[in-house]
C-alpha cells in the first residue's frame, strides 16, 4: 500500500511530469480534484477506481478531513492510490495536510512535484516571474483569505511594499478588493497588472491592466475562474514576450467521442492545433471468446480495425506463438492507424486499402485469385458484413471471427453526454455504434445535437448519422483524425 500526492500542472496535459506520467499507470485507485485534465485522467490503468473530490470556487465536492479519510481507507485495502493535484501538490494545495495524516496514520507516501500555475501561468501570458533590473524576488499567495479581514495570515502593509513580483491564485473573485487593499496599504496605483485565465489551455485569454483599473478591466473582459493575478513590473512585458499563435482551431470546442484508449491521443491532435479539446466516449470495447482459425493454413489476415490488432495479438501469444506464425501468410489492413498497430507487433502489412473501408480493401483484393483461398478476418461483432459477403463472392473461404463488440459505456448517461454537447461547438463520430449511442442519450433533445456541427469521419458514418435524423455537416475524405483535422482547418483531406 501507498499514496502518492502527485502535481499533474497548470492544465495543458503536456506539461505534466515523466515521472507522474509512469506513477498513474501503476496505482489501483486514482483520487481527483476538480480541473484535472481528462487526458491526465486517461494515463490511469483500465478498471482502475475513480473519486472525484473536487473543490472550486468555494464549493466542496468532499471536505479535506473525508478526503483525508479516504485515502487512509484505500491504503489500508492494500492499494497504490494516485492522489491527482492541479499544479504541485504542496503549492496551496493541502498536499502538506494529506502527507502529515498519512503519516500519522503509518501509511507510506510519496510526493511528485507538479509545474506550479504560479510560474506557468504567468510565462504563458509572455510576463516571466522574475527579470533582472524588474523583479528580484517572486511571492505567491492565497487570494482566498479576505483582504477585508482585519486578522489573517497575510500581512497586506508588507505585500504593499514588495518590489518584485507578486502571484496571487485563486483569486477570481477577489481582483477588486486584492487591488483596493494594496493601494490602501500603499502601493502605487500605476502599478502595472496582469489576469490570466485557463492559462496553458487552448481557452486561455490574459489582460494587461494596471492595479487602480485591474477590476474594472476583469469585468469588461469577462475574466472568472480559474485565473491567476500577477502585480508588478514585469507584467508589462507581456506585449512584447506573449506569443500570439493563431492555429487554425483556436476559439473552437470539439466534442471527440472516440472510446477511452484512443479518445486521448485524438484530442492531442485538436489541441495542438488551438481547439479546446472535450472528450465523452460513446463506445467502449468488450473482448470477447473466440478460438483463432487454424494458422498455418490460413492464407490471408486481413485487419479491419486497429482495436482487433492487439485482441487477436494477444489471443496468439497466449498459445506460446508470436508474429512469426503469420510469416507465411499475406496481411491486409484498413487504414494507417490499423498499419501502425500491427507494426507495433512487428507485422509489416502486405497491403492497405487506397479507401479506408471495406470497399477499399475489396478494391485492393477483387483482381486477386481468391478461389479456395482461406481468408481471416478478426472483427468487430457488430461490424458491416460487406466484406465478407464480397470476398465469398470470389470463392474465397472466409473465417470471420468476433473478437469484440462496442458496448454504451456503462458510465455513459444522458445528463452528462447533453451537458458536454452544451459546451461543444463541433461533435466528431467516428463510428456507427457512436452515432447511434448519441442518438439514444440524447432522447428527446435531438435537436441540442441538430444545432452543432456534426462531422462524420467517413460515409459509413454519415450514412448512419442520416439515417438516424442527426445529418452530417461534413463527412473527411481521408478516414482519420488528420481527415477531420483537416476538414476543420478547411485544408483538402
Amino acid at each position: 500500500m501507498i499514496v502518492y500526492l502527485i502535481g499533474v500542472g497548470p492544465g495543458d496535459p503536456e506539461l505534466i511530469t515523466l515521472k507522474a506520467a509512469r506513477i498513474i499507470p501503476l496505482c489501483d485507485v486514482i483520487v481527483y480534484d476538480d480541473l484535472i485534465p481528462e487526458e491526465v485522467l486517461l494515463l490511469s490503468k483500465p478498471g482502475a477506481q475513480m473519486h472525484y473530490v473536487g473543490k472550486r470556487a468555494g464549493r466542496d465536492y468532499m471536505k479535506q478531513p473525508e478526503i483525508n479519510e479516504l485515502l487512509v481507507t484505500l491504503a489500508r485495502q492494500g492499494l497504490k492510490v494516485a492522489r491527482l493535484k492541479g499544479g504541485d501538490p504542496c503549492v496551496f494545495g493541502r498536499g502538506g495536510e494529506e502527507a502529515l495524516y498519512l503519516k500519522e496514520n503509518s501509511i507510506p507516501f510519496g510526493i511528485i512535484p507538479g509545474i506550479s500555475s504560479a510560474i506557468a501561468g504567468p510565462t504563458s501570458a509572455g510576463i516571466p516571474p522574475t527579470h533582472r533590473g524588474l523583479a528580484a524576488s517572486l511571492k505567491i499567495v492565497t487570494a482566498h483569505e479576505d483582504p477585508s479581514k482585519e486578522s489573517g495570515f497575510l500581512d497586506w502593509n508588507l505585500l504593499a511594499k514588495e518590489t518584485g513580483t507578486l502571484v496571487f491564485l485563486m483569486g477570481a473573485g477577489r481582483i477588486g478588493t486584492i487591488s483596493e487593499k494594496l493601494i490602501k496599504e500603499g502601493m502605487a496605483a500605476r502599478t502595472p497588472c496582469a489576469i490570466v485565465q485557463d492559462a496553458t489551455l487552448p481557452t486561455q485569454k490574459h489582460i494587461i491592466s494596471t492595479l487602480e483599473n485591474i477590476g474594472d478591466d476583469a469585468l469588461k473582459n469577462s475574466m472568472g475562474s480559474p485565473c491567476i493575478i500577477i502585480v508588478g513590473q514585469v507584467a508589462g512585458l507581456s506585449r512584447d514576450l506573449y506569443i500570439n499563435e493563431n492555429k487554425p482551431l483556436k476559439g473552437k470546442t470539439v466534442l471527440i467521442t472516440r472510446p477511452y484508449h484512443l479518445a486521448g491521443k485524438t484530442s492531442e491532435i485538436f489541441s495542438a492545433q488551438g481547439a479546446h479539446a472535450l472528450m465523452y466516449p460513446l463506445i467502449e470495447l468488450n473482448e470477447l471468446p473466440f478460438e483463432l482459425p487454424d494458422i498455418h493454413k490460413t492464407d490471408i489476415f486481413i485487419f479491419t480495425s486497429q482495436n482487433a490488432v492487439p485482441i487477436f495479438m494477444n489471443k496468439l501469444f497466449s498459445i506460446g506463438l508470436d508474429s512469426r506464425a503469420l510469416s507465411s501468410s499475406r496481411v491486409y489492413c484498413i487504414g494507417p492507424k490499423t498499419r501502425d498497430a500491427l507494426a507495433g507487433f512487428g507485422i509489416m502489412a502486405d497491403g492497405m486499402a487506397g479507401e479506408y473501408r471495406a470497399e477499399g480493401i475489396f478494391e485492393m483484393m477483387k483482381d486477386m485469385a481468391l478461389e479456395d483461398k482461406r481468408i481471416c478476418i478478426p472483427r468487430a461483432k457488430d461490424a458491416r458484413p460487406f466484406l465478407i459477403n464480397a470476398l465469398r463472392s470470389k470463392g474465397a473461404i472466409v473465417d470471420a471471427i468476433f473478437v469484440y463488440e462496442t458496448i454504451l459505456p456503462a458510465q455513459a448517461n444522458s445528463d452528462d453526454f447533453m451537458a458536454k454537447v452544451e459546451k461543444s461547438d463541433t461533435i466528431i463520430f467516428t463510428s456507427p455504434s457512436g452515432v447511434k449511442n448519441a442518438v439514444f442519450l440524447a432522447g428527446d433533445k435531438l435537436d441540442e445535437l441538430r444545432k452543432k456541427k456534426l462531422v462524420a469521419i467517413g460515409p459509413v458514418t454519415a450514412d448512419t448519422m442520416n439515417r438516424l435524423d442527426i445529418p452530417a455537416s461534413a463527412s473527411a475524405k481521408e478516414y482519420t483524425d488528420e481527415g477531420i483535422l483537416n476538414l476543420l482547418k478547411g485544408e483538402p483531406s
